[in-house]
């Protein structure tokens, strides 16, 4: 079964215009998550196509291992052809999630674990690179708790940042930048992280 994508067309552009490819991980649709996600889109240039996939919605199926991957380009589970599609040619992916364990939602995560057919096709298969579009990633995280690290990072937007990295890699992507809204529980006022989400835009479209 193909299930389709909630896939918006925000500002019109031309075919060779940049694309940015924007992932909301929030199953809200009125929480601080989308706040910064339309703050992000505020600032997107004039000319620019971007395309939104709602991670509740497309409800990924979960990698199994299957194998697939490790002999044949693709994926076997075919729910996914048309983010791959969008994955492959965005020039800017933007992770957009509320903290949930310190970790990713599952929907997210399971995009995340499913990108193991490019990891094969790297490592088992020998292609470099496996998706030959580059592209700067923007990651933008919401935490409740206003706890930090000793290098006064938010605990979960850094632990989030560094299970990102390694996929990355996979991907042909570079982390351009991180906004990291925590403390949402206790009040922590939201508007310096809605500047950094629209100037993050601004700079990389």
């Amino acid at each position: 079964m193909v299930i389709s994508l909630s896939v918006i067309t925000v500002k019109n552009a031309p075919s060779s215009a940049k694309r940015v490819l924007l992932l909301n991980g929030s199953p809200h649709e009125a929480g601080p998550t989308s706040r910064l996600i339309a703050a992000f889109l505020e600032g997107v240039r004039a000319g620019t196509a971007v395309e939104r996939i709602d991670c509740f919605q497309l409800n990924p199926r979960a990698c199994d291992g299957c194998g697939y991957c490790a002999h044949k380009d693709g994926c076997s589970k075919r729910d996914l052809d048309g983010y791959y599609a969008l994955l492959e040619r965005a020039d800017v992916l933007v992770f957009a999630l509320p903290i949930y364990n310190l970790s990713f939602p599952a929907p997210m995560k399971a995009l995340i674990d499913r990108s193991q057919r490019y990891w094969s096709a790297r490592f088992l298969r020998g292609v470099r690179p496996p998706i030959a579009n580059s592209k700067q990633v923007v990651l933008i995280t919401v935490s409740g708790d206003d706890r930090t690290e000793d290098g006064g990072l938010p605990l979960g937007g850094e632990m989030v940042e560094r299970q990102l990295r390694p996929p990355l890699t996979i991907l042909n992507g570079r982390l351009a930048a991180c906004i990291h809204y925590f403390g949402s529980d206790a009040g922590r006022p939201i508007e310096p992280y809605l500047d950094q989400a629209r100037k993050a835009a601004r700079e990389l479209t």
